[in-house]
């Protein structure tokens, strides 16, 4: 054999050709380092651009049972011969990327037929020559066992003495050498890894078929392979991108507008009469009742904060979490408390616009003629350690169930005043860019008599207040600038659960659960009109939680009994035009009871809904979040 100079091939340093040069002669390295380079660039597209695995239109490889201690390698080849080896090897010929490397098999094989298998008279020679091992036999297992048949794939260098066809027969010399590219299918326990006994250098591997075999069995039947081979390898056409979500594939491949959940979740949950949505977010998953109230709304730095009253102290206190929206893989999310000692419950928060946290809660249980309300603000990362402020501290009167909204320059505290002699709601302006109250005293809007339903919204610089009395629903509009409550309409009879949505400084929805269904009152311009109720509702929906998303979609959750006489979250979607609202669907399927749903719109994100679940015990409710995908 003529000699050889040792490949000058190096990958790592990036020659991507090899370029002739007067007067410079023209050696063997530089022509087999051209080559090289060419090969490289193409395995190196087929691994990383394709991926390894079978292509769609052929079945090469397939492990077949049937046989007793043995089992066929099949070809998979379209069916008829080709007109030329060439046709042959184009189109009906098996074949496998494995590690970039594109092998080939031309007809069925016996696994005990191939030229290495141990039973074959020359596979010790021949796998000398290769440098290979020969292909052990299988015998019948003692107990049942699982192995693998996977495909050991390898080059070697043939020359004129391993093949004489290269021998020029009119000159009588050799001719260049060749690279073979070879093959064999072996079992064993594992796929050989790097470090492992059976792994050699040089050699890629890929898995082809799991072998389940019972003791004392020779037969490999067909239900003992398991298929293991990666198939139906095709580069789709951009188009498709386009035609199934809607997206430039230019900007698909980016990263943005990518839907954000498969389209077979989206397509199966909406089938399940389910919500298409992504995983769960734990948010509150301890022992002891985490209780969620309206403390839910989005950050300047796009992240999802949740306050809450949790009990896994053995005290209820004050928690915050905040979830990253960036982070799509997140599962759970610290808790961090807020307060410490004594009680401190039934929390309200905010985002003010310098970006400090604001959060109110009462120090007391409900009830309790010693709770007063208080506050803390400022960054999130020194918000457990601030000061508190006082907003109400009334002798012999529970100050309670604060609700707390942003309108302009100020936040409106609006609350419940119980005592001996007085029970009623009230309010109090904060104006947060100098940390004052304007108001000397909370400010009467209407005696209780044991009503104890309220919520707030906001808009610009106008606030919607809802409460019932004890008789009835009242629902004003507050102007905290000039201190004024006017719009004001009533509803006799049960109001609960009241859900107030903003949608302008002169438009409106107030939610809430009648005794009979779910009902809404719809402001105008400066007029209030309904109820109406909303269909498909009874007595067991209640707890209603209502957003406006960036397309102007109204959504409603609420809590709804179903036949297993469990809880669930249900979300309902209003038509723009008739005013209509669609069937309920199940946010997610989870096991327990869920309730007091909340939700905030995230531009480009749908919505996401956090609520109360007890899956883990009727009195250890925990809280947790789920992004709701409202388009794809």
């Amino acid at each position: 054999m003529a000699s050889m100079t040792s490949s000058t091939f190096h990958p790592l340093l990036r020659y991507v050709n090899v370029r002739l040069q007067q007067g410079v002669p023209i050696v063997d390295s530089d022509l087999n380092e051209l080559d090289d380079v060419r090969k490289f660039e193409l395995r190196a597209f087929l691994k990383w651009y394709v991926g390894d695995g079978v292509p769609e239109g052929t079945n090469g490889f397939q492990i077949t049972g049937g046989l007793s201690n043995d089992f066929t390698i099949g070809a998979g080849a379209p069916a008829g011969g080709g007109s030329s080896e060439l046709d042959t090897a184009l189109a009906h010929t098996g074949r496998i990327i494995v590690d970039g490397l594109d092998v080939m098999i031309t007809t069925d094989l016996a696994f005990s037929a191939q030229p290495l298998h141990a039973s074959k008279s020359g596979a010790a020679a021949l796998a000398a020559k290769l440098g290979v091992p020969v292909v052990a036999a299988l015998t019948t297992p003692g107990t049942a066992t699982t192995l693998v048949a996977y495909l050991d794939v390898w080059e070697h260098l043939v020359t004129p003495d391993d093949d004489p066809n290269l021998i020029l027969p009119a000159l009588g010399v050799e001719s260049c050498a060749r690279i073979k590219r070879e093959w064999a299918v072996r079992v064993g326990a594992a796929v050989p890894a790097p470090g492992s006994s059976d792994f050699l250098a040089g050699h890629s591997y890929t898995a082809l078929a799991g072998l389940n075999r019972p003791a004392a069995t020779a037969l490999i039947a067909p239900s003992n392979i398991v298929d293991k081979r990666q198939r139906r390898l095709l580069l789709p056409p951009a188009h498709l991108i386009a035609d199934t979500v809607g997206v430039d594939p230019f900007d698909y491949r980016g990263g943005a507008n990518r839907p954000l959940i498969s389209l077979r979740t989206a397509i199966n949950a909406l089938l399940a009469g389910q919500l298409p949505t992504t995983g769960e977010v734990a948010v509150a998953n301890g022992p002891g009742a985490d209780l969620l109230g309206k403390a839910v709304f989005l950050d300047n730095a796009n992240g999802l904060v949740i306050v809450w009253q949790s009990g896994q102290s053995g005290t209820s206190q004050v928690a915050l979490a905040r979830i990253d929206l960036t982070n799509p893989s997140l599962t759970s999310v610290p808790a961090t408390p807020l307060t410490s000692g004594g009680v401190h419950a039934a929390p309200a928060a905010l985002m003010l616009p310098n970006g400090d946290f604001l959060v109110a809660y009462q120090t007391a249980a409900t009830e309790d003629p010693n709770a007063d309300l208080k506050l803390k603000r400022g960054p999130l990362a020194s918000l457990a350690g601030a000061g508190e402020v006082t907003i109400a501290a009334t002798a012999n009167v529970a100050d309670q169930r604060t609700q707390a909204v942003l309108a302009g320059d100020f936040v409106v505290f609006v609350f419940d005043q119980s005592g001996s002699s007085t029970d009623k709601w009230s309010y109090l302006r904060y104006k947060h860019t100098d940390n004052s109250f304007p108001d000397t005293a909370p400010v009467q809007l209407a005696t209780n008599s044991g009503g104890r339903a309220v919520h707030t919204a906001s808009a610009g610089n106008v606030v919607f207040i809802a409460f019932h009395d004890g008789t009835k629903l009242t629902a004003v509009l507050l102007n905290p600038v000039t201190n004024t409550v006017s719009s004001s309409t009533q509803q006799t009879g049960q109001a609960t659960d009241i859900h107030v949505l903003a949608l302008s400084a002169t438009s409106a929805l107030v939610f809430y659960n009648s005794g009979s269904g779910l009902s809404v009152l719809t402001f105008s311009g400066t007029t209030w009109s309904g109820p109406a109720a909303i269909s498909g509702t009874d007595a067991n929906d209640s707890q209603p939680a209502a957003v406006q998303d960036t397309d102007g979609t109204i959504w409603l959750l609420s809590t709804r009994r179903f036949s297993d006489n469990t809880n669930h979250v249900v979300v309902r979607r209003r038509n723009a035009a008739s005013g209509d609202w669609t069937a309920p669907q199940r946010l997610a399927p989870s096991t327990g009871n869920d309730g007091f749903p909340a939700a905030v719109p995230v531009p480009g994100q749908g919505i996401w809904a956090v609520w109360a679940n007890d899956r883990n015990g009727s009195t250890n409710t925990d809280l947790f979040a789920r992004r709701v995908v409202t388009a794809i």
